[in-house]
């Protein structure tokens, strides 16, 4: 009862936790002896994975916290036992202890802007970044050593980094030689391998030390533990090689930049039992070497980000039990080999951002056990085996960015089963052969990704019938016509893309999108779109109606949307002043583009209040007086351009605090006096405009020094 007095326990799942008789608490189970064999405090809400269009893992679980454990393990648990007078630790029953609570949810907040042009939101590190619901740690493990007949020990998420500080942390460990299965991962543990103390587990079948923060070599010794067969050192800081460990099953060792692997002298020893290889963002370099075709029991390899050269040997379709293939981000050459056909089980091949060229083999539609294919990112010319789109069990189809040529007519997408396809800029034109075709309702995309397709004509009415639709991509086609309002209403949309092309006459009012497991984002920039901005934005995270003839003042409750990240309205014929809605309390805006309007008035003071402001473009406007001291809370603020307005007084003091500046536009006003010697403290600013202003004096020497300018 006192460990349960050190918990915060939301959900009231240790209700039970009460009276002398604990094999009926929850989460404890007894043997018929009754004898305490399992203590299981697993979160039964636990996080459900998924993976996002960029081919990453990210979670979709709400709210996980309100069933999340919290609190800190303490000794005194294994002082508690079933008769309140015998210490826990003399428990020796005990088979399978569960202590885990890494329940990790997406940070959307690292979210952030990517300075290039045309500007864009930078996705590629925010999902690499996790808020942690449930905290237990330990000090020590000294709490384990009374119980000898323990099998399965999880303690994922659990904090040891205070009991890692100790050389000996893991001696507790030690004295569990029945132990078949260890988890340790997530658990911020620190320091070497303790090899010496993992030795004496001499019935250990499964070690996971993932995601913590190991800094030392792969011991040889591993070899010497002969029952081990899953071994998960990946996320950590380790260096050295890989050494033989011919008794494995499954090897993980990804996300360890300093690990040097040679593939060559890998595979010049027999892997006859490995099943998996995980070696993503390590130090590979070199060849695949044909030798890796005698493991012949290799069903998941991966290499991510390994810089991996040459091209991809024919002797690989040897790996005939092989179902998972992912070899992305690596400087591949060469053709896909057309004896690929002969992976048979071949469910998951993934290639993407190699340099691989030459036609997309047609024998890859013998593969009927494929159901996700991704060559996007290559140099493949040619046409695309029609068949692909037919093979029964393809999900997923992304070939964009390629050098492809030819007509695919939508139709063929008819009696297909794909979820998710993906063909822009892949030198594809995608023809809408017949508006008013009827589809099987067995094909229900989910993702849409046709940029930069020649597609012409209007988006036809059947669309309505994708209700699983949760990205729509169009960009930079010829689209025309109207945009129906049926789209805007589509019943799982999330994304809606429709950028660079003719669209015509108005929008509606009201924009609601779908929740999903990346920011929603409606982008129709580049049109001929006309009349008012929308006025209710609902679960809207961008919005990007850049250069097309929308005229009227901005609603004021745009800025009142909640969530809103990035609001781009440039190249319009705004008038009006900047509402007073912009910047709320609990904003979270990034991106305010509303630069080449007829905006007048002043700069509002409330602008302060958007400290995540990484983006502020207000030029080629009509905006007057000066720049409100109230803006030095936007320390974060990267580009700030006011140039072609009316802004008169001194150079802005308040860009002082603006330390991550790389652009500033002041041309173009009234500014006078003379340039303050700060400017040569932005040591990350690469332009600077001060042109047509009233500025005297010499140009501080400091300014000369700036590396980036």
């Amino acid at each position: 009862m006192s460990f349960k007095s050190l918990l915060t326990d939301p959900s009231n799942r240790l209700y039970s936790w009460k009276g002398k008789n604990c094999c009926s608490w929850k989460g404890i189970k007894c043997s018929s002896s009754g004898h305490v064999v399992v203590v299981d405090l697993w979160n039964p809400h636990p996080i459900e994975v998924k993976i996002n269009i960029n081919k990453e893992v990210v979670s979709n679980s709400k709210n996980t916290s309100d069933f999340a454990l919290r609190g800190t393990i303490s000794p005194l648990l294994f002082t508690l036992d079933h008769s309140i007078a015998i210490q826990f630790t003399n428990l020796t029953s005990l088979r399978s202890l569960d202590l885990s609570c890494a329940n990790l949810v997406p940070d959307y907040s690292s979210v952030s802007v990517s300075l290039t042009f045309p500007l864009k939101l930078d996705f590629s590190s925010s999902l690499l970044s996790f808020i942690s619901y449930g905290y237990l740690s330990s000090p020590n493990l000294r709490w384990l050593e009374g119980l000898q007949r323990l099998r399965y020990l999880v303690l994922t998420g659990v904090d040891l980094s205070k009991a890692s500080e100790s050389v000996h942390w893991a001696k507790p460990i030690s004295s569990l030689s029945n132990l078949v299965s260890l988890r340790l991962s997530n658990c911020n543990i620190s320091g070497r391998i303790p090899i010496a103390q993992f030795l004496n587990l001499t019935n250990i079948a499964s070690l996971d030390m993932s995601s913590n923060v190991l800094k030392s070599s792969i011991p040889d010794l591993l070899s010497n533990i002969t029952t081990l067969s899953v071994l998960d050192f990946s996320r950590n800081d380790l260096n050295g090689h890989i050494p033989y460990l011919p008794q494995l099953e499954e090897l993980s060792v990804a996300s360890n930049p300093a690990v040097t692997i040679d593939l060559v002298s890998m595979f010049a020893v027999p892997w006859s039992k490995l099943t998996l290889l995980d070696i993503c963002f390590t130090r590979v370099g070199g060849t695949i070497p044909p030798s890796l075709s005698n493991s012949t029991s290799l069903t998941f390899f991966r290499a991510h980000g390994c810089s991996i050269q040459g091209s991809i040997p024919s002797s690989i379709t040897k790996l005939e039990k092989l179902s998972v293939l992912m070899l992305n981000e690596n400087d591949i050459t060469g053709q896909i080999p057309a004896s690929m056909s002969s992976l048979t089980t071949l469910q998951y091949l993934s290639l993407f951002q190699n340099r691989l060229e030459g036609n997309i083999p047609i024998s890859i539609c013998q593969i009927s056990s494929l159901e996700y294919l991704n060559l996007e990112w290559n140099d493949l010319t040619g046409r695309l085996p029609l068949c692909i789109i037919q093979l029964p069990k393809l999900s997923s189809l992304y070939i964009q960015r390629n050098r492809l040529n030819g007509y695919m007519p939508f139709s063929l997408f008819r009696k297909s089963r794909l979820d998710e396809i993906s063909l822009g800029t892949s030198g594809l034109s995608v023809e809408i052969d017949d508006p008013d075709q009827t589809f099987a309702q067995t094909f229900q995309p989910k993702i849409l990704d046709f940029t930069s397709c020649n597609m012409r004509g209007e988006i036809p009415d059947f669309f309505s019938n994708f209700t699983s639709l949760v990205v729509l991509n169009f960009a930079n086609n010829s689209l025309s016509g109207a945009i129906p309002q049926w789209l805007f209403n589509l019943a799982a949309l999330s994304i809606l893309a429709l950028p660079m092309n003719n669209f015509i006459v108005f929008i509606p009012p009201m924009i609601h999108l779908k929740s999903s497991l990346f920011p929603t984002m409606i982008n129709l920039a580049r049109n001929k779109l006309q009349g008012p901005i929308p006025t209710q934005l609902e679960n809207v995270n961008v919005i990007d109606l850049t250069l097309n003839n929308f005229v009227g003042s901005i609603p004021s409750q745009i800025g009142e949307t909640p969530g809103i990240m990035s609001i781009s309205l440039s190249g319009n014929k705004i008038r009006g002043s900047l509402p007073e809605s912009f910047c709320h309390a609990s904003n979270v805006l990034q991106v305010l583009d509303l630069s080449n309007n007829s905006l007048s008035g002043t700069i509002r003071r409330n602008l302060g209040n958007c400290r995540s402001l990484i983006y502020l473009n207000l030029g080629q406007n009509k905006l007057t007086g000066s720049v409100p001291e109230e803006l030095e809370h936007i320390t974060s603020l990267r580009y700030l351009d006011l140039n072609g307005n009316q802004f008169e007084g001194s150079f802005p003091a308040v860009i002082e605090n603006f330390q991550d500046l790389e652009i500033l536009n002041l041309a173009g006003n009234r500014f006078e006096g003379k340039i303050p010697k700060f400017i040569g403290d932005l040591r990350s600013l690469r332009i600077l405009v001060v042109e047509s202003n009233s500025f005297n004096e010499s140009i501080p020497e400091g300014l000369m020094k700036l590396e980036n300018l």
